[in-house]
């Protein structure tokens, strides 16, 4: 450990002596080249920087006082400068015609942008002194707080009424850290823009210096300076400004925790032995009464204000033509938007009343269970207050919504007002304008009911969860089955998509969109499952019986049997999604690309399904019978929906598509018949008899037991060959899954060997005579080797 500290204290002495080093000289270039009227700039910055970066909110507050002072004699000096730059470089001298001056024309701009940024620092600056000493005797108060001077008629409601603000405040210091947050990270920015700002102008004094032995472009330049002087000023009152905006944030923030810390104190007195008293319950209905009155008399004052709008419209319908102040197409643009006003006014009202009459049923819930401590009697309440909270909630976000939106129309005529380009009258704007503000104070007053409803229905169910804090096992229990019901009712009603469909609505047909959602697709693969089961009982049963009861034939009843599972589970399909109303266009859902990939994939599969129709209704071939297709032959063990088995003489099953059957030569071997008539060959020399050959082959057709007597056994001579007379021994059998008809040839084989060997019949075989001239005498030659 020794070691390292020697190593590493080397390191950071060199560093350090190499930064102190660093600055000495650029504090001295500064000094050297820095003009006397940029000191004082960068030394304002590095204070600002300083302070923007500091992370208490106090540590380097300003003095309001003397910055007031500060200001005041900036701006005398800004409005002295202002009324020294003369007005008719400005615009021109109309008597010698010669045009303004730019560079006058922007320092003007520059003096007057700097008079108003000054103007505004000092019409801040006592609001920040308020909010200082605001904050000094809230936190004074809240430190120094004992207790309430006097007792409170109704405990139960003051502690009530300091939840609501100990919430309010909690949410309104969150929202001021985040403010505060966002001004941090534009206040870099801004500090920025004005440190850059110190570097121009400072880079403009170099060349100021730099150019003395050019007269005129000096002169030049030092206008140059002197513009870039009034900016850097601008950026720094900016920069000022921004300081000024963050510490009324950060005594705004400072304020509202003392507001929250004191007010946790009251609650926490408050709080004890509060209980919710009938006197309680009278006051509160006589504040919600009182509530409503007011809110009833502002119907029937909007519905007064509703008929003399209607008879004004009507008076200025008429005098249209002698005021001619708005034209007709705007005339009817303000009645709407007068109507929309009144409608939206009374709509506003009558909501304010049901939602007052909730908070009637809300006290009356808290009343009846006030002293309720099992929660099974509770859990009906604790529900309906949960569904109250998720429907007001749901509701306070739309009409946040349109207070917004109404919030934009407002901005958007007031960005007009200010805009030479826009023709619109000013009567008109001012009349549509007076309107927004009007739904905005409307709208504003449905969401502090609603605000009022939710805090309301909170505050119950906190007291409940309070009350009902020790839970049993079966309170845990219900309780985490209640959640796992509500995320599986999201889960359940989740829309997966939505398919355009025809929907019938008072009796009549229009086009609109049908969800499909979770519980519509797993109701119907439910029914598709149950079905599936029913149907293949159904489909076994049928082939029971068909077998038993109707003869048929059970290779065919088995084939029928997957017809009509097939045909089930079509129907089940079709049933299934018409009982949870999806619509057949979902499958037009799936897209043109999809569409067009399923249907090649599709393509084989219904050309066998129709195929198998075919081989169903034509019935070339029945299960047990030998066919030949394709170079496999073999006996048709089965034919399905989509396939058929053929098991050949080799014992190998093969699966061959039912559209083979259909495009190819099918030979069927038992199809009239199962009586096939086959052939033996066999050559003999020429020395036999033939008549014996013809009577003992026909002696061996008529000993084999499974060679058909009728028709009858035939030899045939049929050819003489090359080296034997050939017979053919042509016999009729029976084809059956038992024997193969190559094993009735084979015994034949045997037996025709054996009759011939015991009656001395030779069996030709190849063979070549050589036969030899003896008349003179044999040539012989001895060739040499070829060379290669």
């Amino acid at each position: 450990m020794n070691n390292f500290l020697i190593v590493l204290n080397p390191i950071a002495y060199r560093s350090i002596k190499f930064n102190v080093i660093r600055a000495l000289i650029c504090l001295l270039i500064l000094l050297l080249l820095a003009p006397v009227s940029a000191a004082p700039t960068s030394a304002l910055v590095g204070e600002l920087l300083k302070s923007s970066n500091t992370g208490g909110p106090v540590q380097t507050a300003l003095d309001p006082a003397s910055l007031l002072d500060d200001i005041k004699k900036k701006l005398a000096a800004t409005q002295a400068e202002f009324a020294a730059v003369p007005s008719e470089a400005v615009t021109g001298d109309p008597a010698t015609g010669l045009p303004a001056n730019e560079d006058i024309l922007a320092r003007r701009l520059h003096l007057r942008q700097l008079l108003f940024i000054y103007q505004g620092q000092l019409s801040r600056l006592p609001n920040l002194q308020a909010v200082q000493k605001d904050r000094i005797e809230l936190e004074n108060k809240a430190d120094n707080w004992t207790g309430f001077n006097e007792p409170s008629a109704h405990p139960f409601l003051r502690a009530d009424e300091l939840k609501v603000s100990v919430a309010s405040l909690g949410k309104q210091v969150d929202e001021l850290a985040l403010w505060l947050h966002t001004l941090e990270i534009a206040g870099t920015q801004i500090v920025n823009i004005a440190e850059n700002s110190i570097i121009r102008l400072r880079q403009a004094n170099e060349s100021v210096e730099q150019a003395s032995k050019s007269p005129e472009l000096q002169a030049r330049l030092t206008r140059k300076r002197d513009l870039l002087f009034v900016q850097n000023q601008i950026n720094l009152a900016r920069t000022l400004g921004f300081q000024i905006e963050k510490q009324t944030l950060q005594e705004e923030l400072l304020k509202t925790r003392a507001q929250l810390q004191l007010a946790r104190k009251q609650l926490s007195v408050a709080s004890e032995h509060a209980e919710l008293t009938q006197q309680d319950i009278d006051q509160v209905y006589k504040n919600i009464e009182v509530e409503s009155q007011d809110i009833i008399a502002a119907l029937n004052q909007a519905l007064s204000d509703l008929e003399l709008e209607n008879k004004s419209a009507q008076q200025e319908k008429t005098a249209t033509n002698a005021t001619n102040a708005l034209t007709p197409a705007q005339l009817e643009q303000l009645h709407q938007a007068q109507h929309n006003n009144t409608d939206v006014k009374l709509q506003v009202l009558n909501r304010v009343l049901v939602y007052l009459q909730m908070q009637r049923d809300i006290w009356n819930i808290r009343w009846m269970y006030a002293k309720v401590t099992d929660r099974e009697k509770a859990s009906e309440a604790y529900d309906k207050i949960s569904n109250y909270i998720g429907l007001t909630t749901a509701i306070r976000e739309y009409v946040f919504q349109q207070r917004q939106r109404i919030l934009e129309q407002i901005t958007i005529q007031s960005v007009k007002e200010i805009d030479p380009t826009v023709t619109e009258m000013n009567t008109l704007r001012d009349a549509l304008r007076k309107l927004a503000l009007d739904q905005l104070v409307s709208y504003s007053r449905l969401l502090g009911a609603l605000e009022s409803t939710v805090s309301l229905l909170e505050r119950c169910k906190q007291d409940m969860d309070e009350r009902l804090h020790e839970k049993s096992l079966t309170d845990y229990l219900d309780s985490t089955l209640l959640t796992i019901r509500e995320i599986t009712s999201q889960i359940w009603t989740f829309e997966i998509f939505a398919v355009q469909d025809n929907i019938e609505v008072d009796g009549r047909i229009i086009s609109g969109k049908r969800s499909v959602t979770v519980d519509k697709v797993v109701t119907a693969f439910a029914i598709l499952i149950v079905g599936y089961w029913f149907a293949a009982h159904l489909s076994r049963f049928i082939e029971r019986h068909a077998v038993s009861r109707l003869s048929m034939d059970a290779s065919l009843a088995r084939i029928a049997r997957r017809w009509i599972l097939f045909l089930q589970v079509i129907l089940l399909v079709l049933l299934s999604m018409m009982v949870v109303k999806i619509p057949l266009t979902i499958f037009a859902f799936m897209g043109g690309a999809l569409a067009i990939g399923v249907g090649f994939g599709m393509q084989n599969l219904l050309k066998n399904l129709i195929s198998g129709l075919m081989l169903l209704f034509e019935r070339p071939f029945r299960p047990g019978d030998v066919v030949e297709v394709g170079g496999i032959r073999g006996r048709v063990i089965d034919i399905g929906v989509r396939s058929s088995q053929i098991l050949d003489g080799n014992g190998i099953e093969t699966i061959i598509p039912n559209s083979t059957f259909i495009e190819e030569n099918v030979t069927n071997w038992t199809l009239s018949s199962r009586s096939v008539r086959i052939v033996v060959n066999v050559g003999i020399t020429y020395d036999s008899s033939i008549k014996e050959v013809n009577k003992l082959l026909l002696e061996v057709a008529e000993r084999h037991g499974l060679v058909l007597h009728n028709p009858a056994p035939q030899v045939l001579f049929e050819d003489f060959g090359n080296d034997a007379l050939l017979f053919g021994l042509y016999v009729w059998v029976e084809i059956n899954p038992e024997v193969s008809w190559k094993t009735i040839a084979s015994d034949l084989r045997y037996m025709i060997s054996k009759v011939l060997a015991e009656n001395n019949i030779v069996i030709a075989f190849s063979q070549r005579d050589v036969h030899l001239d003896t008349n003179r005498p044999l040539e012989i030659k001895v060739l040499s080797d070829v060379p290669c």
